[in-house]
């Protein structure tokens, strides 16, 4: 598939970034960063792939870590960037072409991000957050459960037409085995007994170290 999954996706989160960032900020998976934080080395290094509007980048900086948060949706960055401190910053990235140096992160918080990539990217992309993990280093990984790649437009929000990829656990397990990836915990929610309002739909949440 072309770039233009990306480049729609992407014009998508521009558009309706406004009603985005509000909406989102009730959605964060608490339970999931509290135990990705206690898991990472104190004062560690975090790369937030996927950052969108700050809100977890800001969270982990808040429990002592520094942490770069990486997006390529120029208003959520916009917005991420008013908050940027000596801890916290941000900058414009695709997560296909990361080019941070090998070795150069404690964690990994990779957010309902890479849930936007085809399977046949998504390959690459965590091969390369492998490298730039330290040994030792640990992955949070939140993508949906099912079958399939397709568009999937949001009726409630103008212009809110998304790609999406959703992954069994098995495929996860088999994705980051290529790598060499050890997962330390995986499991399922359903985002409704989190939040009333949200429509059902299970997600994965997986841990896992180099």
């Amino acid at each position: 598939m072309p770039d233009d999954h990306v480049k729609k996706t992407i014009a998508a989160y521009d558009e309706i970034a406004e009603e985005y960032i509000a909406k989102i900020q009730k959605y964060a998976p608490k339970m999931e960063r509290e135990r990705f934080a206690s898991m990472v080395k104190p004062g560690g290094k975090i790369l937030d792939a996927g950052c969108g509007s700050g809100r977890d980048s800001w969270y982990l900086s808040e429990r002592g870590f520094t942490v770069v948060g990486i997006d390529l949706s120029d208003r959520l960055l916009d917005y991420a960037d008013r908050y940027t401190t000596a801890s916290c910053s941000f900058q414009k990235m695709d997560l296909r072409k990361i080019s941070f140096t090998d070795g150069s992160f404690d964690g990994i918080w990779a957010c309902a991000s890479l849930l936007h990539l085809t399977r046949e990217e998504i390959v690459p992309v965590i091969k390369r957050l492998y490298e730039v993990l330290v040994s030792g280093g640990v992955l949070f990984l939140l993508m949906k459960e099912g079958k399939g790649e397709k568009y999937l437009t949001n009726e409630k929000f103008r212009g809110d037409t998304r790609f999406f990829t959703w992954y069994t656990q098995d495929e996860i397990r088999s994705l980051l085995g290529t790598v060499e990836f050890s997962v330390l915990d995986m499991f399922t929610w359903d985002q409704k007994n989190r939040n009333a309002e949200r429509p059902h739909e299970i997600w994965i949440s997986t841990f896992a170290k180099k």
